[in-house]
């Protein structure tokens, strides 16, 4: 073996030693270089709430995950399976950096990059993020859920007038929102970084509170129907027939704000001013008169003659409506006539003639006395008031007419029946009882203080035959 081969051999392992020492502190600074590029980095195949950030520094997997963060969008469920959605941008959402991520990269030791490298690391971080509240706010309530043109309203059941009838009217359910409640679900949902809410889950949606089955409405329902169904009948003579019936009625109703129905009193009486009293009412106005001789005379005022008592009649009325009758009934009256009609003096009456001095009695209209009287003095003014139809409003047997305090006279007769104030009919003893003492111009001169003169057999007569209210026509 020669020199130089064992030399050879000497030096093969030093070479071997110095390449190995070589190449180990070429790996450890390759080691040392990726250890430094870890320093800030997360390991390979590491994911943050799914997101790859693998080699990325927290910057740059904060700039992941807000990119994730602009891709977020609340899907809001309504009823009748309508959808709305929310998305990021328009209420200005960003990623809200806690620092999460930049204590997770912490966590990793750099020098163990090689050891993390053959690991899967699955992390999850809290998804923090910011939005502009007012903002949020004004994308919520342009919410078509929110716009009344696009809901319908929820209502009560109630009752309603339909024509002539009161019916229910059904509950609406509808969909309209309690809007506080609902926005106040959305806001969170999009603060919680919810993906989804349901609105009708989460009991946002109003609810009729009275339903058509309500024992109220039922009762309310009944009580008026009740009422709907009365029929009393009015009866005023010559085919003169008010009745007052469901299409009546229905007019009068009216609700107070507790949703009872009441009938209005007012209405009811104006309808008995104007439908009855208006139209058959007598008292005190213009009659139409055929005298003994068949002539047309035209009567204003006096106190005879038909008056509705509006309020008690109303009253009366109301009453037998709320008990559902059908009935007739009498209006009630201020003041009564004689006759129910058109001519309400009928055929029992006093005719009195001025100008003629006679009296006529008619009884069922039959004359039954026809005497010459004395009526009031003229010429001292005590003329006996005519132009008018009165009501007799005295019928005394015997009398005592005047005082000598008060009156001046004292005269006691046997038949006085009174027709206006101290004015009436009444037997005259001191004229005599032959009827050529009456009658003729003797009114003039030597008249009575007012009164109607009448001889005692013709006073007899009228005072069997008439009775209080009976007419007296004076002209």
């Amino acid at each position: 073996m020669s020199q130089a081969t064992r030399e050879q051999k000497r030096t093969s392992p030093v070479v071997f030693i110095l390449i190995f020492l070589i190449l180990l502190l070429f790996l450890g600074f390759f080691y040392y270089l990726a250890a430094r590029y870890y320093t800030n980095r997360f390991p390979n195949h590491t994911t943050i709430n799914g997101i790859d950030v693998s080699q990325m520094t927290p910057e740059n997997a904060k700039a992941a995950l807000n990119h994730h963060v602009q891709s977020y969008t609340l899907t809001i469920h309504e009823r009748g399976g309508e959808t709305e959605t929310i998305g990021a941008p328009q209420i200005g959402m960003t990623y809200a950096d806690t620092g999460e991520l930049d204590r997770l990269q912490d966590s990793f030791n750099y020098w163990l990059w090689a050891v993390d490298y053959f690991q899967t690391h699955t992390l999850t971080a809290s998804e923090d993020a910011n939005f502009e509240q007012d903002k949020a706010e004004q994308v919520i309530s342009a919410l078509r859920c929110f716009d009344p043109r696009c809901y319908t309203k929820v209502s009560d059941a109630h009752l309603d007038l339909t024509d002539d009838d009161l019916v229910i009217v059904p509950e609406v359910e509808g969909n309209q929102l309690d809007e506080a409640k609902a926005k106040a679900l959305i806001l969170k949902a999009l603060t919680d970084g919810a993906e989804e809410v349901d609105l009708e889950e989460n009991k946002c949606y109003l609810a009729p509170k009275v339903l058509q089955n309500d024992e109220s409405l039922t009762a309310e329902l009944t009580k008026v129907g009740r009422w709907l169904n009365a029929e009393i009948t009015y009866d005023f003579g010559d085919d003169r027939i008010v009745t007052v019936d469901r299409s009546v009625i229905v007019n009068w109703l009216t609700q107070n704000k507790d949703g009872t129905w009441v009938m209005d009193a007012d209405k009811a009486q104006e309808f008995v001013k104007t439908e009855m009293a208006y139209k058959t009412d007598t008292f005190g106005l213009t009659h139409e008169f055929t005298t003994h001789d068949g002539k047309k005379i035209t009567l204003k005022g006096g106190d005879y003659g038909w008056c509705i008592a509006r309020k008690e009649t109303a009253e009366a009325l109301l009453r037998s409506v709320k008990m559902g009758r059908k009935t007739t009934l009498e209006p009630k009256y201020l003041y009564r006539a004689q006759n129910r009609g058109i001519d309400d003096i009928g055929g029992t009456y006093v005719e009195i003639s001025i100008d003629k001095q006679m009296m006529w009695c008619y009884k069922d209209y039959k004359c039954k006395v026809e005497t010459p009287v004395v009526t009031g003095n003229v010429t001292k003014g005590n003329g006996t008031p005519k132009g008018s139809v009165w009501a007799m409003d005295s019928h005394k047997s015997p009398a005592t007419l005047g005082t000598l305090d008060t009156m001046g006279y004292s005269s006691k007769v046997t038949y006085w029946m009174s027709f206006t104030g101290n004015v009436g009919i009444h037997d005259s003893s001191w004229r005599g009882t032959d009827p050529s003492g009456y009658g003729g111009k003797i009114y003039k001169t030597n008249g009575s203080h007012g009164c109607v003169n009448t001889p005692y057999d013709a006073a007899e007569k009228i005072f069997n035959i008439c009775n209080v209210g009976t007419a007296v026509v004076v002209y």
